[in-house]
């Protein structure tokens, strides 16, 4: 199985190469990869899957994975850790709120972890750890973010939908392994964070079931670069790559659930010991 930072160096040439269109909804050109594609990610030397070509930031990916596991809405947590997602901050209308008032909240509407965790019902993360943990054999652990009564499908308007749309878990061999769907993959900001952050999902789930991170298997559907990072991508796939030893942080979803903060601040830490990628191209990111 090639290294991550392998794979990402071939989808970026791969969809570099790839056919030009103009998205009618963005307006804006992109090369697109022909007919998805797929790559696997071994996470069972319990280190964090980087790219290797430019700088990225691990603290902004386990941001994401604790704002996640606590399931909401509400982008407070989100926005003190990576700005990005400022584009995607909405008011929402909280029916019997915090204080069991109707309350208006600045949040993502489809924020993915709500989604996982209490848009449907169903706390799908829990069910999914207390499934593997009844049956190590369980095929149905399956977690959407995806809603087909509200997402895509023509429908206008919409802020963020998720881009990663569903995953699954499993267990073979004392290892937890996942299979990743990406519906659209912006590879050349998106791609290295979702990588990332899954590895963390993963870690957490692992931890959770007292086992370790097996195979990631990651599907891109729609790869796809904007125009305005070409030339960035051409300076990357120049550069030498640089693979800073991060070790996955070791915290359960219970541990990270009872203090975020401190899951962030210790892995930021952590990954401030060691030498990235000097290239920083600061790429935009798009709605």
């Amino acid at each position: 199985m090639i290294p991550f930072f392998d794979a990402y160096g071939a989808i970026l040439t791969w969809v570099f190469e790839g056919h030009v269109e103009t998205n009618e909804r963005t307006k804006v050109r992109v090369r697109v990869g022909r007919g998805g594609t797929s790559f696997r990610v071994d996470l069972s030397d319990g280190m964090l899957p980087t790219v290797g070509f430019r700088k990225t930031f691990p603290k902004s990916a386990a941001a994401e994975v604790a704002w996640y596991l606590q399931g909401t809405q509400d982008a407070s947590f989100i926005r003190k850790y990576a700005p990005l997602w400022d584009k995607f901050v909405e008011p929402i209308d909280i029916k019997g709120g915090k204080y069991m008032m109707d309350e208006v909240i600045e949040g993502v509407k489809a924020a993915y972890g709500y989604r996982w965790r209490r848009h449907f019902g169903r706390d799908q993360i829990r069910l999914a750890i207390e499934a593997l943990r009844k049956d190590s054999s369980d095929r149905r652990c399956f977690v959407s973010a995806w809603d087909p009564s509200e997402d895509g499908l023509g429908e206008l308007g919409q802020r963020n939908v998720p881009c990663p749309a569903a995953f699954t878990f499993s267990v073979l061999d004392g290892e937890l392994h996942s299979s990743l769907m990406l519906r659209s993959s912006d590879v050349f900001v998106g791609l290295p964070y979702d990588v990332m952050g899954h590895a963390l999902l993963m870690d957490a789930v692992a931890a959770e079931l007292r086992i370790k991170p097996g195979i990631m298997h990651v599907t891109l559907a729609h790869a796809h670069l904007y125009e305005f990072h070409w030339q960035m991508t051409m300076e990357a796939l120049h550069q030498e790559p640089v693979l800073p030893k991060l070790q996955l942080p070791g915290w359960s979803v219970s541990q990270i659930e009872r203090d975020p903060d401190d899951y962030v601040l210790r892995f930021a830490e952590e990954a401030k010991r060691l030498t990235w990628p000097a290239f920083n191209p600061k790429p935009e990111v798009v709605e």
